[in-house]
């Protein structure tokens, strides 16, 4: 199967765009929303109008970006939501969820979401902290039997951060529950807390720790913790949420540059590390509960969000419990927590400002750094300097994870 530039542009002006529901919007009850006082002035009302009208250009100007990356980069389908203020200001999708059958994307299309998953692990691992039921500073071997002597002292905290040194390529990669023991086979590739390196097989460990703790299967753990409560009805696996009919085919790019349709990466090889698959509004759901300050207590998210152990070099590691952390420059320093997935017919991201309420989610059916920088560029178009260079936000190539 063939696809060229044309019909890239044909993708690129099919889109859908709907409004979401005030229940959704009212997720954050602590977030700020300007109210119009009958005393304000003229001078101050007219401030406001010109400011919701700058938004309203800057979401324009996000769409037509959308439009063209998505004949440019030749992306087959792409979904994206935007919050402002703990509000949900802008949800539109571009494209087909099947080339070859002429299915549009909609707001309701599953992708895969790949290392995004380890934001929900990273969540209800922190869950189960708060609970009591773990310790970021236990060993493996209170979880995980039959360890090798090298496995036995790392930390959760440690593999949380991607900071035990576990390595980050195991051969063969097999189902999880037949490669945990290839894995702790493997010596160790640094002194436990002493680098950062960014490795599926941590998290695949601390989904194993968060089932060892609860005594229930991972999935169902982040389903009481976080899909539940959200009301996240369609995130799952590809594989479980396949009946549905709204899984998108997942796609490639050949060698020259045409999509190709590609195969998911199995849920059973992921894990914890990469295993869950939604849609746009599942995944606003997800942002809105995380701002709602309702899902971990005070010093979990603080944990969550700003807490980034420190190597035992001394250097900063700005990645723990699953996102990436600290100020961005072309946002104006504001703090920011993200993370992306990239695996084959994946390309996903969610970035959080939790001080402001605001957030960017963005799902593609296709693996390639420029889908990544759509979100990303759609990020600092709303809410930083709009004539920023975008490679200010690139972040190092391996954070948008690999699983």
């Amino acid at each position: 199967m063939k696809h060229s530039l044309p019909l890239a542009l044909m993708l690129a002006t099919l889109c859908c765009q709907s409004a979401f529901s005030q229940p959704l919007n009212q997720m954050n009850q602590g977030s700020y929303t300007p109210q119009q006082s009958p005393n304000n002035n003229y001078g101050r009302g007219q401030a406001a109008r010109q400011s919701t009208d700058n938004f309203e250009q800057r979401l324009a100007n996000i769409d037509a970006m959308i439009k063209e990356q998505m004949v440019t980069c030749n992306v087959p389908g792409y979904s994206i939501g935007i919050i402002k203020s703990g509000q949900v200001v802008f949800q539109k999708c571009y494209g087909f969820a099947d080339i070859e059958r002429r299915i549009p994307v909609t707001n309701d299309t599953i992708f895969g979401l790949a290392s995004v998953t380890k934001t929900f692990t990273g969540v209800t691992l922190l869950s189960l902290v708060d609970k009591g039921l773990v310790s970021l500073d236990d060993p493996l071997e209170k979880y995980v039997d039959g360890l090798t002597k090298p496995y036995k002292s790392l930390t959760v905290r440690q593999l949380s951060s991607m900071a035990a040194g576990v390595p980050e390529k195991v051969n063969p990669e097999v189902d999880w529950k037949d490669q945990i023991d290839i894995l702790i086979h493997q010596p160790l590739v640094s002194e436990p807390g002493s680098q950062y390196l960014y490795s599926n097989y941590s998290y695949r460990l601390v989904g194993s720790i968060i089932a060892k703790a609860s005594g229930k299967p991972y999935l169902e753990m982040v389903g009481e913790t976080i899909l539940a409560p959200l009301q996240m009805r369609n995130t799952a696996t590809t594989v479980m949420l396949q009946p549905t009919g709204l899984v998108a085919q997942g796609y490639g790019l050949n060698k020259a540059g045409r999509l190709v349709p590609v195969e998911y990466k199995s849920p059973a090889i992921s894990f914890a590390a990469g295993m869950l698959a939604s849609n746009c509004n599942d995944m606003l759901r997800y942002a809105l509960g995380l701002m709602s300050r309702r899902m971990l207590t005070e010093k979990g998210y603080r944990t969550l969000w700003y807490d980034r152990p420190a190597l035992t070099t001394g250097q900063p590691n700005p990645w723990a419990f699953g996102w990436k952390a600290g100020p961005n420059p072309s946002l104006g320093g504001q703090h920011q927590v993200f993370w992306g997935g990239a695996t084959q017919g994946v390309g996903s991201i969610i970035i959080i400002l939790p001080e402001s309420n605001c957030a960017v989610v963005a799902l593609s059916s296709l693996r390639t750094p420029e889908v990544h920088q759509i979100g990303k560029t759609a990020m600092r178009m709303a809410f930083g300097d709009a004539s920023a260079k975008a490679q200010e936000e690139t972040p190092p190539a391996e954070s948008n994870g690999s699983d």
